[in-house]
This record gives structure tokens, C-alpha cells and sequence, in this order.
């Protein structure tokens, strides 16, 4: 929900908002989550519950006496493209062994299922190969949310300086899945809603939403509030942000082609693979979960950069999300 700040008093520990549906709203201090301190007359964003605002995040410019934001709303910095690559790969490198083993479990074994699957349906076995192809396509979809609620959890808490263990990673990403799920319903028939007119709209509106899951798994917002949410983050970086896009997607595709590669080397070819069941299933495993990783690791580097620069958000204030 959005509103005004009618009063605040950082001796007082807290203050009221207006919000837009005409409602009163107490909030304390410590619900703040941008710097610096809110004034009177100030835009907010925030969580409503029960006459009690949390996660409250200042929209418009900074208050009386700080320099104004930048024509992209950076107030604290400029966004820079670099950070946000060497952050992603600093993250994987960093949680490697959580990573490895939960892509592994989550994407990777139903992939090779998948795999399996489908060479036994070329074989004719249908009733058995169909079976195993279904089974195997909804553990992959679970498991690619879990792992992404995972990845992004992991690769924050890692900017904070916090580690996670693998087990608390798990917890976190399973805890996530439905909400990420439904995010990610939403984003997939708006972006293909888009493509089909014309693609343009498809890929302004996957650049637009491409830090909502940040939203849902730092701040636990509602599948339609990480989408405005990530839509105002995104305000006055779209072009770095698709320039992003495209560098993850031609590593994924880099990914494909070694895969590929592999694949031909084995004796088959680039499209249909190795003739070789085994080389088939680690190379298709191996390359959904490089490609998982990497995007969701980048998305999370993403939204941390675009808290930093917009709204001055540090490792103290994100910290206490994993209080």
C-alpha cells in the first residue's frame, strides 16, 4: 500500500502514516527500511496490517536538507552494470557447495528424469515413459522455485555478511515456493501476453519485473506488491538492466552450446544430442542447473544494487530480514 507520512519522530520511535485508502497507520522506527530518516509530507510505500505499517520504503525525493536524487532517482550512487556481474559470480563462487548440492537435488535429478523419460518414450514404451516425463516435469517446477527462493535468500544473506546453512537454505526456499510460484505465473503470461503483441511489451515488462523476487523473498511481499515494487526499483535503469538480460542470456546460451558440443563430440549432434543415454542426461542436467543458478544469483545481485543506489540500503538494514 502507499501513502503519506502525516507524522514522525525518531525520539518518539515511530509515527503515522496516511495511507492512500484514507486509513491512519502507526509504524515504529524500526519498520523503516530506506534511508535516511522520514519527514513529515514524505510518499511511502509499506505493508498495512490491522492499523500497523511495516516495511515501509520512502518513494519521492529525500527529505529537507539532502541532496536531491539524480534524474534515474539514485540518491546514493550510480548504478553500476560491472558490480552487479561481479556480485553474482562472487555469490556462486562463494555458496558453491549449497548451491551445487541443492541445484543438484532440486533441478538436476528431475532433469534427468526428464531425460529418461523421453528416450524411453522414442522407444515406444508410452504408458510408462509418459508417467515418468509428467513426474519428473512437476518436481523440476517445484524444485526450480525452491532453488530459486534458496539462491537468492543465500546470495543476500551473503552481501550482509551472513552465511546460511544448507539446511536453513532449504527451509527458506521451501517456505517460498508458493509465493514464488505465483509470481511467477503472473510474470510468465504477462511477459508472453506482451510477446505475442509485437515482443517489445514482453521484454519491457520482464525488465520491469526482474527484481520481484527479490521483493517477495527480502521484504515478503504479495505476489502484486513485489510486482510495483520491483516496477519502481527498476525506474531509471531499464536499459543497464537489459543489457543484464541479455548477458545472462547469452551465458545460458554459451551453456547450451558446450552442452551441445559435448553432445556432438559423443557423436550425434548440436539440436539432438548424444546417442549416448548417460552423456544426455548429464549434459542437459548439467546445463539446467548452471542456468538456474546463474539467473537467480544475478536477479538477487540486482535487487541488492538497486536498493543501494536508490534508497541507500546497507548490510544493516537488509540484515535484519534474517533476524
Amino acid at each position: 500500500m502507499r501513502g503519506q507520512v502525516t507524522t514522525f519522530g525518531e525520539g518518539a520511535g515511530g509515527g503515522t502514516i496516511t495511507g492512500d485508502n484514507g486509513e491512519i497507520y502507526n509504524f515504529s522506527a524500526s519498520s523503516i527500511r530506506s534511508a535516511p530518516p522520514l519527514v513529515a509530507g514524505q510518499r511511502v510505500d509499506f505493508i498495512a496490517h490491522e492499523g500497523v505499517a511495516t516495511q515501509v520504503y520512502a518513494l519521492d525525493g529525500p527529505p529537507v536538507g539532502q541532496a536531491p536524487a539524480s534524474r534515474d532517482g539514485s540518491v546514493h550512487g550510480a548504478f553500476d552494470l560491472g558490480r552487479v556481474i561481479q556480485r553474482t559470480f562472487n555469490s556462486i563462487s562463494q555458496n558453491g557447495v549449497t548451491f551445487l548440492i541443492g541445484s543438484i537435488l532440486l533441478v538436476g535429478v528431475p532433469s534427468v528424469a526428464q531425460v529418461y523419460g523421453q528416450s524411453q518414450l522414442l522407444e515406444g514404451q508410452t504408458t510408462t515413459a509418459l508417467a515418468i516425463v509428467g513426474v519428473s516435469w512437476v518436481f523440476w517446477i517445484v524444485g526450480a522455485y525452491v532453488l530459486q527462493g534458496m539462491v537468492v535468500k543465500v546470495t543476500v544473506a551473503g552481501f550482509n555478511g551472513k552465511a546460511m546453512s544448507i539446511g536453513a537454505a532449504f527451509e527458506a526456499g521451501i517456505k517460498l515456493f508458493l509465493p514464488l510460484l505465483g509470481l511467477g505465473i503472473v510474470i510468465g503470461l504477462g511477459t508472453m501476453l506482451g510477446m505475442i503483441l509485437l515482443i517489445v511489451p514482453g521484454i519491457i515488462l520482464a525488465v520491469m519485473w526482474s527484481v520481484a523476487t527479490g521483493a517477495v523473498v527480502v521484504e515478503g511481499r504479495g505476489v502484486m506488491e513485489s510486482l510495483q515494487r520491483s516496477r519502481d526499483l527498476t525506474r531509471g535503469h531499464r536499459w543497464p538492466i537489459f543489457g543484464l538480460a541479455v548477458i545472462l542470456f547469452v551465458a545460458s546460451m554459451i551453456i547450451g552450446v558446450l552442452a551441445g558440443g559435448i553432445g556432438a563430440a559423443s557423436g550425434g549432434g548440436f539440436m539432438t544430442g548424444s546417442p549416448n543415454l548417460i552423456v544426455n542426461m548429464l549434459t542437459t542436467s548439467l546445463s539446467n542447473i548452471l542456468s538456474a543458478v546463474l539467473g537467480a544469483a544475478g536477479a538477487a545481485a540486482l535487487y541488492y544494487e538497486l536498493r543501494s543506489v536508490k534508497e541507500g540500503v546497507g548490510p544493516e538494514q537488509l540484515a535484519s530480514v534474517f533476524d
